[in-house]
Order: structure tokens, then sequence, then C-alpha cells
């Protein structure tokens, strides 16, 4: 199967809070990130197209490292009691615009590169 993604995907498991549209917040956890997106499971249903904010918490060499970054839903999908869902960042994470996420991302694809031959 080809994957035309535009960025790599790599496995950060991180933890953040997501703001909902009626003010509250919740947990969510992240799967697969890349520099354009993630994947995201939450407690509460996001609904397609509509943008939030959220804050992942990433361990980076010992010391929690935070972003605050908007995304917006582009699929959804209920699993058992909890969702998950398909989050396409509105900028692309670049050392400039997320300093810290970019460096996290970065490592992944070098352990990736290394550890992994592309076929």
């Amino acid at each position: 199967m080809r994957d035309n993604r535009r960025y790599t995907r790599v496995s950060i498991r991180s933890v953040a809070d997501i703001e909902l549209p009626d003010g509250t917040s919740d947990n969510a956890y992240l799967g697969e990130i890349s520099r354009g997106g993630m994947e995201m499971y939450t407690r509460s249903e996001l609904q397609k197209n509509a943008t939030y904010t959220i804050k992942p918490y990433f361990l980076f060499e010992g010391h929690e490292l935070t972003e605050t970054l908007k995304g917006q839903v582009k699929w959804s999908s209920s699993i058992k009691n909890d969702f998950i869902a398909g989050i396409q960042f509105t900028k692309v994470v670049t050392k400039e615009n997320y300093p810290s996420l970019s460096l996290c991302i970065e490592q992944a694809e070098a352990y990736n590169q290394y550890f992994f031959i592309k076929g």
C-alpha cells in the first residue's frame, strides 16, 4: 500500500490538553505525529472540520516540553466509549514556529532513519 502523505509520521507517545468548544478542556493521548498533523485519542467527540487548540506535553532527554498549537479535525471515529481523530495542524511544524515539537519530531525521524530501512 502506497503512503501519499506529505510528511513522515513518527511515533511520539504523549498526552495533551485540548480546548473544547464549550470552553472546557479534555485530556488526550497522542498517537503518531508528523509535521502536518497527528492522531489523537479523547473521551470527548471532536467535530469534523472544527478547529481546536491543543497543548501537547513531550518528554525530551528527561525534560518536559510543550507547545500550544491549533489543528482542524479531518476525520473522527468512535472506539468503544472513546474517540480517535486525525488532526491537521493550521501551521506546519518547523523549528521557527514550534521549536520544542520540531525537536521531538526530528529526534524520532532520526531514530526511524537509523533503525528502519525504507522498502
